[in-house]
């Protein structure tokens, strides 16, 4: 969307007038130029752009002229030629805002985000009121994953636009993406208040709310956008994973349930409703469940654990201490892994081996409190 108008503010070559004019054949430059403003204004792009080639014939070092053929040029998608037209114009005018202007709004638009970067700070300096290219340098600095210098550009921009609601929604997105979840409350409370408030960002509110330690706050955004959007298995997930969080199991059961009659398949709320079952001493139903999130998220500690704790309680202990292994060898550093395993081990009879994990849970255990203690000491005045 905001790329979209970015690309609509492509400097106006009528803006580029008389005043290009060289001392030789001032009339027939002129006539040149309104010939070629007359094809613009009708839309007719590559009559002008043979019209401006015919002025650069009469005065090659004219920058204005080679940035209006520049614009002909892009707007018969010729993205290469114009950017060349650009930098002819900048190489004989550098302190031209157009072409650094122009040149840095292709850039974004065909995904070259580097090299966007240096024209929209240009155009900046020549033109600090330049608000387009302060959007589209937010698009190009977010593009190369530079989000704080983009947060400090947003800002500015919304100290101007307080309620442009484009320009919340990209602050919202750069604050999530950098787990700076209270600003992105901010920004999405702000737009949750203008109109088209959709359930996406209710949705996005309630991640923030929830990366802010404000989880219960984080369950009625999510309410609102179920209710905004009901048949999103994604929102309905979101809400159920909420409510687990919370440990509200049966509200949480409710909108599993509903996600996967929806999507069967569907791996999160597999597993989460089957860690809901196992909590429950439910190993019975929580197995198929298991089964199905294991075999979708194979490389996940979470999933793997879960499973092998389903099949040791249901009397699969050999393939339960399998699946506990392969938790153990993703993530060694986890004590409850070990503990798992090792309770698995000596119900099979493998004491040794079974003390060894139970030890190394306890080590990595007290390792966390340890940790945990210290952090908690450092914060006392």
């Amino acid at each position: 969307m905001l790329l979209a108008l970015l690309l609509a503010m492509l400097a106006d070559p009528a803006n580029f007038c008389a005043r290009a004019f060289q001392n030789q054949n001032p009339a027939d430059v002129q006539k040149h130029y309104e010939i070629a403003q007359k094809f613009e204004n009708e839309g007719r792009w590559s009559e002008a752009e043979q019209a401006w080639r015919q002025t650069l014939n009469l005065v090659p070092h004219d920058a204005r002229a080679w940035t209006n053929l520049g614009v002909a040029l892009n707007r018969q998608n010729k993205s290469v030629d114009a950017i060349q037209a650009w930098q002819r114009a900048l190489a004989l005018d550098p302190e031209l805002v157009g072409p650094h202007f122009n040149l840095g709004l292709t850039l974004v638009r065909i995904n070259r985000y580097s090299e966007a970067i240096q024209p929209l700070r240009r155009t900046l300096t020549l033109d600090p009121t330049n608000q387009g290219a302060r959007r589209a340098l937010v698009v190009a600095l977010i593009g190369m994953e530079r989000l704080p210098e983009a947060s400090r550009e947003l800002a500015q921009l919304l100290a101007r636009f307080p309620n442009d609601p484009e320009l919340l929604e990209i602050a919202a997105q750069s604050f999530m993406r950098q787990n700076r979840f209270a600003e992105a409350v901010t920004v999405l409370s702000r737009r949750l208040k203008l109109p088209a408030a959709s359930s996406r960002w209710w949705a996005m509110l309630g991640d923030a709310l929830d990366g802010a330690s404000r989880t219960r706050e984080a369950l009625e955004a999510y309410r609102k956008a179920v209710e905004l959007d009901p048949d999103s298995t994604l929102i309905r997930y979101g809400l159920g994973y909420l409510y687990w969080k919370l440990a509200l199991y049966a509200d949480a059961e409710l909108e599993l349930i509903e996600v996967l009659r929806r999507e069967p398949n569907n791996g999160r709320a597999a597993f989460t409703l089957g860690d809901i079952y196992l909590t429950k001493r439910d190993a019975a139903r929580a197995l198929p469940l298991l089964e199905l999130a294991a075999k979708a998220y194979p490389n996940e500690f979470d999933t793997r654990l879960a499973l092998g704790r389903a099949l040791v309680e249901t009397g699969d202990t050999t393939r339960g201490i399998e699946e506990l292994k392969t938790a153990v060898r993703l993530n060694e550093e986890i004590a409850d892994g070990h503990f798992q395993l090792g309770r698995a081990l000596l119900q099979a009879g493998f004491n040794e081996e079974g003390r060894r994990e139970l030890s190394r849970a306890r080590d990595l255990h007290d390792r966390k409190r340890a940790r945990e203690s210290e952090r908690f000491k450092k914060k006392l005045p």
